[in-house]
């Protein structure tokens, strides 16, 4: 069982609060303002992250769940400065320090909408293979599946997206990325899940992305 919220306290809606639903995409659309293009990023991840689950075969039900806190995954960038996600240049290391924090405000604020269940993907989802990512340093299969899983869709499209400091990368290029992360920051299994339904004769996602 993914038990794996360590520090963060589940907390539960206020009374008479909109339903969980709703309060999460109203979260949504109050991040897209303060960080335009955002709304794209998470639609797009929870697609590419809900087809390499059912490539891995996973059950229905944890499909939904992988594709739920995909699309809800950066939520925790609502409480960053205004300004920080996405500007060019390096960050100071005080300033990295608080864009990490976002994996865990995430977490939280899933439990607090009623969401617990996506909590542990969110909280993970920058967690490395190689056990050098954040907040907890999981490696390898202590991390949840379903955050590796968000791992690898996210890395794939960042890396095709056009950023304020570079280019955005050609699919191609974004794939033998994938290929060269895996066993370091990403789980190989989901890389080749992944990169087998992107380029497989189901079709590319780039049709229903079109949608």
């Amino acid at each position: 069982m993914e038990t794996l919220l360590r520090s963060d306290p589940i907390q539960t809606p206020i009374s008479g609060s909109p339903p969980p639903g709703a309060a999460l995409t109203a979260l949504g659309a109050r991040l897209e303002a303060s960080v335009p293009g955002i709304e794209g990023h998470l639609r797009r991840v929870s697609l590419y992250a809900a087809a390499a689950a059912r490539e891995l075969e996973l059950p229905s039900r944890e499909v939904e769940r992988v594709r739920r806190a995909a699309a809800i995954h950066d939520i925790g960038k609502l409480e960053m400065p205004p300004g920080l996600v996405n500007r060019p240049g390096p960050l100071s290391p005080h300033e990295f320090a608080i864009v990490k924090r976002h994996a865990q405000t995430g977490a939280r604020l899933a439990c607090q909408f009623g969401q617990g269940d996506l909590a542990p993907i969110i909280r993970h989802h920058h967690e490395r293979f190689d056990g050098d990512g954040y907040p907890d340093g999981l490696a390898g299969e202590a991390i949840p599946l379903g955050a590796r899983i968000v791992t690898v869709a996210d890395t794939f499209d960042a890396a095709t997206s056009t950023r304020p400091y570079r280019e955005a990368m050609a699919e191609r290029e974004a794939l033998s990325l994938l290929w060269s992360e895996a066993g370091r920051q990403l789980d190989p299994k989901v890389v080749a899940a992944f990169c087998a339904y992107y380029s497989g004769p189901h079709g590319s996602l780039r049709r229903a992305l079109a949608r």
